[in-house]
């Protein structure tokens, strides 16, 4: 590597257990460079925002200030910052008010991730995260961050982290990849499909409304009551409100469009000799993920209703340290195989990852369930559509007839909405045994298709709500390390559901069943 080396009394570290004579080294000096640059974009918009808006020269003094406070705290943190890779462990060693010292052994990193944002694909430098696949709390992981590194080093020292002894490149040779898929550009059409469409669209309309304000355009005295004037006044109005709401989509399918482009510009899926995949994608963020195919549990595919609409689908990679809920909505998603793309696509790449002659999804005939799951979701249908037509009903006949007319309205149309939804739901239902796998379906506003390795289910849970129990069904859940933790089975007759699970993982739940005999199948005992 070039960066930097000094030695481990002007570091001020210890050495660390097996670490021997490996020089400390530091970071590469550009990443300041990356800062004071960030810094002097915000000065100069703050400049040209005063400047518009004639602000005292004061405010102008004032400025740089902070701005070069960060600069600051960020040469000092350079000088204090080190690292090291030793034949057993990596180590960094920073912080100014709070000096901190992070080791991990290498036998258990599990991923390297290298991102280089706009300005550090400019000055030649990336951002290396090393991760073991544990998380300290559910948003927070165990992960050591180098910012930044050049990316000549960063991809060296992401080679050397997940080189294991007997790999075929082993020698220090640069691996060969193997591709497993690529962008087509044709799956830009499943853009507008995305849920975002209407947030991104009222986004741009926020955005505006903020900008019109700093720019001084007073939108609140100013332009919203001339609007709400116009409003009052013209004879068109629910053509004005199509036009807006036409407007506002317009806005969320360009912005769809432009999202799409910059999160999976150059997508490529390779397999590499040690055992690891990588995706490699983004336009202006470039963002390289490797998974270690040894934390590998399954797949999962999701297929969000208006993606389902088009016969597009998501992939996921059910893997340890990966894939939570909350990370699943993000553009830094490490669990995501695929862009949205045809659903045949995605059962193709969902296979070659589990090195499958057929996706496990796909593959199994999936048991359907009873119709008591069906009419449980009728249930609450119509406890939720009365609910709230009856909320607003009373609240009607104690102050105005009008909610009271707005209440019935809307108990008709959870019930008709309600019911729809209830019926594809009862028909997402389904689990089965596969090979090596078992595979469970459920949802229908975001319909979810997950294979679940067998020998990577470390427990089950078995859940009745009170509900549950005079129909006889349950929720059957599978834990394992990979993730979201858990995956379920939902609504399955009690008798039908711990077959699965004992079948599934023989000898598991076995120990915790009691035999009363032979259980009816109908669910009414």
């Amino acid at each position: 590597m070039s960066t930097d080396r000094i030695d481990a009394e002007s570091a001020g570290a210890d050495r660390a257990p097996g670490g021997g004579d490996v020089a400390w080294r530091r970071l590469d000096p550009r990443v300041i460079a990356a800062v004071g640059i960030w810094c002097l974009l915000v000065v100069l918009a703050a400049a040209a925002v005063m400047w518009w808006r004639d602000a005292p020269w004061w405010l102008h003094v004032c400025v740089p200030a902070p701005v070069l406070g960060v600069l600051g705290y960020e040469v000092l943190r350079w000088t204090k910052t080190f690292y090291r890779l030793t034949p057993e462990r990596i180590e960094l060693r920073t912080g100014v008010a709070v000096r901190s010292h992070r080791s991990i052994p290498r036998q258990r990193v599990r991923s390297v991730d290298v991102t280089a944002e706009p300005i550090h694909r400019i000055l030649g430098i990336a951002t290396v995260k090393v991760g073991t696949g544990h998380r300290i709390t559910s948003s927070t992981s165990a992960a050591l961050t180098l910012d930044a590194l050049t990316v000549e080093d960063s991809e060296t020292l992401r080679e050397e982290l997940l080189r294991r002894p007997g790999d075929p490149d082993a020698d220090g040779a640069r691996p060969e990849t193997r591709p497993q898929a690529a962008i087509d550009w044709r799956w830009l059409r499943y853009a507008p499909l995305s849920v975002s469409v209407p947030l991104l669209g009222l986004a741009f309309v926020g955005a505006v409304y903020e900008w019109s304000d700093i720019l001084g355009a007073d939108p609140d005295t100013v332009v919203i009551p001339k609007l709400i004037t116009w409003l009052s006044t013209t004879e068109h109005l629910w053509a004005v409100v199509a036009a807006a709401v036409v407007a506002v989509a317009l806005a969320g399918t360009v912005g769809s469009l432009g999202l799409f482009v910059e999160m999976w510009w150059g997508f490529r899926l390779t397999r590499e000799p040690h055992g690891t995949l990588r995706t490699v994608r983004g336009l202006f963020v470039t963002r390289s993920v490797t998974l270690e195919e040894a934390r590998l549990r399954g797949v999962e595919i999701a297929e969000p209703l208006s993606l389902r609409w088009g016969g597009g689908a998501l992939t996921y990679a059910v893997a340890t340290g990966s894939g939570t809920a909350e990370e699943e909505i993000g553009v830094g998603n490490t669990s995501a195989l695929l862009p949205p793309a045809p659903l045949a696509e995605a059962h193709r790449v969902a296979a070659a990852v589990l090195r499958e002659e057929r996706d496990p999804t796909e593959a199994v005939r999936l048991l359907p369930h009873t119709r008591h799951a069906l009419h449980r979701r009728l249930r609450l249908v119509f406890l939720a559509g009365t609910a709230l037509g009856g909320a607003l009903v009373a609240l009607g006949t104690l102050l105005t007839p009008v909610p009271v007319h707005i209440g019935w309205v809307t108990a008709l149309v959870v019930y008709a909405g309600g019911c729809c939804f209830a019926v594809d739901a009862y028909r997402s239902l389904g689990h089965g045994i596969t090979g090596r796998h078992l595979v469970t379906r459920h949802g229908s506003l975001k319909r979810r298709t997950i294979a679940l390795r067998r020998d990577g289910v470390i427990g089950w849970r078995i859940g009745q709500w009170a509900w549950h129990r005079r129909s006889g069904l349950c929720r059957v859940t599978a834990t394992t390390a990979g993730g979201r933790g858990a995956y379920h089975v939902k609504d399955v007759l009690l008798p039908e559901g711990l077959r699965f699970a004992d079948e599934a993982v023989p000898g598991l739940l076995s120990p915790f069943l009691v035999d009363r005999g032979e259980a009816p199948q109908d669910g009414t005992g």
